[in-house]
């Protein structure tokens, strides 16, 4: 609980950021980004293939190089990419922006995050599925796949959801208050690496379903989920 609490805290003391760094509203950077938005999941992808190439060579490097100092990063890193803490916190952010502060732009902020969420998550774990990915910690080496694994999780490699849904939430913080912000997911990124629960490529592939998924609520106002199902204003 006291984790959720912080994260929250976290989540909902970005306001100042506002004025120190004069990020954008939401609002305002919709117009002229929707061109963008192909060619970042082309990169995306791009980076993700290339990754598969040396996959082995930077596990390796990472099981080599292991320290104090890398394992007790990695712990704190893991909280901002772990569903228990993360969703719990976004939901009490956005309740509390909405009815008890009643601050429209982060009520906003966090919804666009909640929706990116909900979207990365049934991709993500769609693809967990169908890839069947074994993770590094088994020692089979990088391309080894059993599709539709069932519970077993040490085939759930590809993408990694804890990069998912890191680059979910804060994606859309970033764009609104400070890019700086994605130093945060990145950060998760890295130490999964570290933890040999994931392959590079599965972090970039987790990083770019979540980027994406919230680029697309931030930058396209006509997109946005309800509880009825997928709306698109025309």
């Amino acid at each position: 609980m006291y984790r959720c609490l912080i994260f929250m805290g976290l989540l909902f003391g970005l306001q100042p950021l506002k004025a120190q760094y004069a990020a954008v509203k939401p609002q305002a950077i919709h117009e002229g980004t929707s061109a963008t938005l192909p060619q970042v999941a082309a990169v995306a992808g791009g980076l993700t293939l290339a990754a598969f190439l040396v996959d082995e060579p930077l596990r390796d490097f990472m099981q080599r190089n292991q320290s104090g100092f890398g394992d007790g990063f990695s712990r704190i890193t893991d909280v901002a990419g772990e569903k228990t803490v993360v969703v719990p916190a976004l939901l009490a952010t956005y309740g509390t922006a909405r009815w008890l502060v009643q601050d429209e732009e982060l009520q906003g902020v966090a919804l666009q995050a909640m929706q990116a969420v909900v979207t990365t998550a049934l991709a993500t774990e769609g693809l967990k599925h169908l890839a069947g990915r074994g993770r590094p910690f088994r020692e089979e080496g990088a391309f080894v796949f059993a599709p539709f694994p069932g519970s077993d999780d040490s085939f759930k490699s590809l993408p990694s959801g804890h990069a998912s849904l890191a680059f979910a939430v804060f994606t859309p913080f970033a764009e609104a208050y400070s890019r700086w912000l994605y130093v945060v997911p990145v950060a998760v990124a890295a130490g999964r690496v570290y933890d040999d629960k994931h392959w590079t490529s599965d972090v970039l592939l987790g990083g770019a379903l979540g980027f994406v998924s919230a680029w697309v609520f931030v930058h396209q106002p006509n997109v946005s989920i309800i509880p009825g199902g997928l709306r698109l204003y025309f």
